[in-house]
């Protein structure tokens, strides 16, 4: 038997062997297909390591020419802030990319409810149990896969917003001090000199100035991005809400509220009527 189609998308990579299996049953819980069910395997690409090991350097610099100018407490208070701020833009990077992948399997796995109940089940059965059933997918779950595709949607473009952040803030840190580490250097050197030292605390004001509007900027963001993550979590609340019986996963998930008789086996010819039984 020939391998099922695989679709990949750009950007996306080649799907492995070696992830989870979603199994497709029928309604007496036999197996009829199998689908490998792998997320795409994205790798760091050093670039946060490669800007420590290169910051460190120049930091050892910057420190030493704090403590000779006099201002070390202070200024040592503001590298300190600076740089414990730094993050690794690759790990919001990676969790954009989960979420896009998410939204993918999401409207996937529409569709495919979407397409199997038009396709495979309104032409071929009639009866109370189609409508109700078509009723639940028209309404309730279709609803309810808009609003997680909305939401995952927003998840994404929140996680991008805070890669390009994090990514600019350790661009601004590794930059104030590229620039700040040689001028310091040379400075320290005539600090022996009234007018070197004079000079030496005016760079080091100048550095400590630079370093504080980067702490008071990162502050900002985080105040801004942690509001709308706490927005996104009450939606998240929300459509746990929809899903779940008071929105507890506690309490089950919520359920169709059919007649119990639909399921009895004895009844099936009562409510799952043959689309060519009935037109004969």
């Amino acid at each position: 038997m020939a391998d099922p189609p695989k679709l990949i998308v750009p950007g996306q990579s080649t799907p492995t062997a070696a992830g989870g299996q979603l199994h497709i049953a029928n309604a007496r819980g036999a197996v009829q297909r199998t689908v490998n069910v792998a997320p795409p395997v994205r790798t760091d690409p050093g670039f946060f390591k490669r800007l420590i090991s290169e910051l460190n350097p120049l930091r050892q610099t910057t420190r030493g020419a704090m403590a000779i100018s006099g201002l070390g407490v202070a200024a040592l208070a503001l590298d300190v802030a600076a740089t414990l701020n730094l993050g690794n833009p690759f790990l919001f990077y990676d969790r954009r990319e989960q979420w896009k992948d998410l939204a993918g399997m999401l409207e996937g796995s529409r569709s495919d409810l979407w397409r199997s109940f038009f396709d495979d089940i309104s032409p071929n059965w009639k009866g109370q149990a189609v409508q109700t059933l078509q009723q639940y997918v028209r309404f309730n779950v279709n609803g309810l896969y808009s609003q997680l595709d909305k939401v995952s949607g927003e998840m994404s473009g929140a996680m991008h917003s805070q890669y390009k952040e994090v990514l600019e803030y350790d661009l601004s840190v590794f930059g104030l001090y590229a620039t700040s580490a040689p001028m310091l250097r040379t400075v320290a050197a005539l600090s022996a000199h009234p007018v070197g030292k004079v000079a030496l605390m005016t760079q080091v004001g100048l550095f400590m100035s630079a370093a504080g509007n980067l702490v008071k900027q990162f502050a900002d963001v985080y105040n801004s991005y942690e509001g709308d993550l706490n927005k996104l979590e009450l939606k998240l609340n929300g459509l746990r809400g929809a899903f779940y019986k008071s929105g507890s996963p506690d309490l089950g998930a919520r359920d169709l509220n059919l007649i119990p008789a639909i399921a009895d086996p004895l009844r099936l010819k009562e409510y799952w009527v043959s689309a060519s039984k009935g037109a004969s």
